[in-house]
């Protein structure tokens, strides 16, 4: 399904503002010469999106020469496959799946990352008797094989001090995902902290979640990827990775607009409050890792990278390591 904006009543993810300029020094284009290009998510519409919807509808975009459709996802994987085939020009997957892809084929690249601290957690029952990591001993987890999450788990129990085999581990499909978890089938289970967790909590569920991140897993989460052919259009790559930035730093300035906007392109979209939830957890938590810290938004340090490889080494996850070199590039970014 494309989900698409128009210019007058936001119905439509399509920029097509007329006139754009490249950081305010470029001549303006002439109308219609918009470069025209598509961006696929790793999931659903909805908040943690909303710096693209408000790029768009307020003519962002167009401002830097873009035209720009956006498609919903399917999961990280399946929208890197879609950006290696040149389906998608553009695309967002968790940075976890990278590797991996780029080991069996994929010609695809990092070339901005939104999230630079993942987002990644557990969540479980405020009645379960787990307070602490350790508790989770003895009980049940559930979660979906062939996850990011489903590998990473492990290394979460062991980082702080607790024993991955003394908990019953439940294999789960996402969709029956909740309804397990709220059923009784296990106690805990994988979360997003800036998506799912906020919906659960907004739901009215006494339930509370241990933060990868909190317990120094500082992997990288949502990334912007594009595959080889697409990096070597330097001028388009560099003006979309500036139009998303700015649309960033808009959502940040005001996040009640870009939900508003995000509602509009999405009804079937969470609640605003939900979605402003998701917003408060990205801004406050997730747009920096330790290593990036006072560094411009979007750009990655080498050691996140080696970091993230050498856990999904550690996991199984990769068979062998890839150099970090072909897997993300900083060239397109500002400072």
């Amino acid at each position: 399904m494309t989900v698409q904006l128009s210019r007058r009543d936001s119905l439509m993810l399509t920029a097509s503002a007329a006139g754009c300029v490249l950081l305010g020094r470029q001549p303006a284009r002439a109308a219609g010469a918009l470069d025209r290009v598509s961006m696929t998510f790793d999931w659903v519409l909805d908040g943690l999106y909303a710096p693209f919807f408000l790029g768009v509808d307020t003519g962002i975009f167009a401002k830097h020469g873009i035209e720009l459709t956006l498609f919903p996802g399917t999961g990280s994987r399946n929208t890197a496959l879609a950006v290696a085939s040149g389906h998608s020009t553009f695309g967002i997957v968790d940075a976890t799946v990278i590797p991996s892809a780029v080991l069996q084929g994929a010609e695809i690249k990092t070339f901005c990352c939104y999230m630079r601290t993942t987002a990644f957690g557990i969540c479980y029952k405020k009645n379960s008797g787990i307070k602490q990591p350790k508790d989770l001993e003895g009980k049940t987890y559930g979660d979906a094989p062939g996850s990011a999450t489903y590998a990473l788990w492990p290394v979460f129990m062991r980082k702080v001090g607790a024993d991955p085999s003394k908990v019953r581990l439940i294999s789960v499909s996402p969709a029956a995902q909740w309804s397990g978890f709220f059923d009784g089938q296990y106690l805990a289970t994988f979360t997003a902290m800036n998506d799912s967790f906020v919906k659960v909590s907004h739901g009215g569920h006494d339930v509370a979640a241990f933060a990868y991140a909190d317990y120094g897993i500082n992997l990288m989460s949502k990334t912007l990827v594009a595959e080889a052919a697409t990096l070597k259009n330097t001028d388009l790559v560099r003006r979309f990775s500036l139009a998303f930035l700015e649309s960033l730093e808009a959502t940040r300035r005001d996040p009640a607009a870009a939900i508003d906007v995000t509602r509009r392109v999405a009804p079937q979209s969470s609640a605003k409050d939900v979605q402003l939830g998701m917003l408060q957890d990205t801004f406050a938590h997730r747009l920096d890792s330790p290593n990036t810290i006072g560094q411009p938004p979007g750009r990655m340090a080498d050691k996140d990278w080696t970091d993230l490889v050498e856990t999904l080494a550690e996991v199984g996850v990769l068979k062998q390591r890839v150099p970090i070199g072909q897997l993300f590039t900083n060239e397109f970014l500002p400072g």
